[in-house]
């Protein structure tokens, strides 16, 4: 790593240089003061210009190193900017566990009501417990209000109106230590505005954040510190009218307070197994507006990743907790676990599937290899990384 001052031994020539220079005990001819000036002009000038054209900006993509356009002086700029970016995350760390969409009604309150909610998750609630934070897409509001959806069959009035009974709710997040949810997605405004804020009123009381309220633009991120991370989590929501110029403002707004900033999105076309191309340029948006790490959600299926300016992006997690059996691909689902370091970012790319009975469980060794393979051919990474995809492990250096 490049040092940004002298080292100890050129710090030690120039305090020797000055002491000579001030010493009154000195009784040296001019030339000799003069010469000893000049020595410390040019060590002093030779270490500064050989720090700048040592610099190299280059940015690791995957297993491969691409440098960027632009002079030697921009690079040098950029790179003291990620070394600084680096020595601000020292010491500092965060395990994160990002999932999908979280819908309890309809056909999943049903099965609550029959064998609690606990069973959802019991097989795979471990995976909760080790992190320092995880985040979700809360699929609709949680109210007082009587489901609508109960019973309905696709066609029917109300079938896509959803609300969460409250005491099913607090169970679930609680038991599942889920630290934030988002707000920002297509059912948050089931049951209009009021809905709106019973929810946030009922997280607010169960301690849970939560951020991306169509009500409240200043709730586009909220912010977290985790072992002296700070963290924001910003919101990205396709349905509401603000659009994505907003959230790029939200990005680097949140980016000049946090370490890291976090985009969660609701977007992209649902059941569709690869990304829109809106979804991709809307990303790259977002990544040159200074977002450290985007996960997607909406299409209900699991969608690939992308490498883009060494950040990654999940285009679509699928499902999480739904009543969606319709087909393999809406069943199998994808938890991303994150571990933020200084000089790293490692990725845990754990496959789970949805059962008959709406319960949650590690994919089989098939299922399990054929969606990271999966992952690994259609993602936009260099071909050294998609080996390490398909073992559910890799890493970017920051």
């Amino acid at each position: 790593m490049t040092k940004f001052f002298p080292d100890y031994h050129l710090l030690a020539s120039h305090v020797i240089i000055l002491n000579v220079l001030k010493s009154k005990n000195m009784n040296l001819p001019k030339n000799a003061i003069l010469l000893l000036v000049i020595i410390f002009i040019f060590v002093a000038t030779a270490f500064w210009v050989t720090v700048f054209l040592s610099n190299k900006n280059k940015v690791m993509l995957g297993a491969d190193i691409v440098e960027e356009g632009g002079s030697e002086f921009n690079k040098t700029i950029n790179n003291m900017d990620k070394i600084i970016q680096n020595d601000k995350m020292k010491n500092k760390s965060a395990e994160i566990l990002f999932a999908g969409d979280l819908m309890l009604d309809r056909y999943m309150r049903t099965l609550i009501d029959k064998k609690g909610g606990e069973y959802l998750t019991r097989d795979i609630k471990n995976l909760f417990l080790e992190r320092d934070l995880n985040v979700l897409n809360l699929e609709g509001p949680i109210t007082g209000n009587s489901s609508v959806s109960l019973g309905t069959e696709t066609r029917e009035a109300g079938h896509f109106k959803f609300t969460f009974d409250k005491e099913m709710a607090r169970n679930f997040l609680i038991d599942n230590k889920i630290g934030a949810v988002n707000l920002g997605n297509n059912h948050i405004l089931n049951f209009g505005e009021a809905g709106v804020r019973e929810t946030v009123e009922f997280l607010k009381e169960n301690k849970i954040d939560y951020f991306g309220s169509p009500l409240d633009d200043k709730n586009a991120y909220t912010e977290k510190e985790i072992n002296g991370l700070k963290i924001a989590l910003v919101c990205y929501n396709r349905f509401y009218n603000l659009g994505s110029e907003n959230a790029i403002n939200k990005i680097k707004d949140a980016k000049s307070k946090n370490d890291l900033a976090i985009v969660y999105t609701h977007w992209g076309n649902e059941y569709e197994l690869v990304q829109s191309e809106i979804q991709q340029k809307i990303a790259h948006s977002f990544v040159e507006a200074g977002a450290d790490l985007i996960i997607g959600t909406h299409p209900h299926v699991v969608q690939p990743l992308e490498i883009y300016k060494n950040k990654v992006i999940f285009y679509s997690l699928g499902n999480f907790v739904f009543d969606q059996f319709f087909s393999e691909d809406v069943r199998d689902e994808l938890l991303v676990g994150v571990s933020f370091a200084q000089g790293k970012t490692e990725f845990v790319l754990t496959p789970i599937y949805r059962r008959s009975d709406g319960s949650l469980e590690l994919s089989v060794e098939e299922r399990r290899k054929k969606l990271l393979e999966r992952l690994a051919r259609d993602s936009i990474v260099a071909d050294s990384l998609r080996e390490k995809i398909k073992t559910g492990k890799f890493e970017v250096v920051n």
